[in-house]
């Protein structure tokens, strides 16, 4: 799987945890997750998932983030993360 959309869809935080546990996604290259009902939870999950680092674009557009999740992903992912 390289490419994976969850846009507009109520994933909300615990299922950003999912994604960001499964080893399957090693080797994602995009996600969106635009408008999936994500907080600085979520965000801070995607952030610390040692299995998203391939990740060439992250879109979390849409959601419920701060400027302390909007941090957390630039901080793992820099300019591939819009938020």
């Amino acid at each position: 799987l390289r490419c994976l959309s969850v846009a507009h869809n109520p994933l909300g935080d615990a299922g950003a945890e999912a994604l960001a546990d499964a080893p399957a996604l090693a080797g994602l290259l995009e996600l969106d997750a635009r408008d999936a009902r994500l907080t600085d939870e979520g965000a801070e999950a995607l952030a610390a998932s040692p299995h998203l680092g391939a990740l060439l674009r992250l879109d979390v557009r849409d959601n419920e983030l701060t400027a302390k999740g909007r941090a957390a992903l630039a901080e793992r992912f820099g300019d591939r993360a819009t938020t």
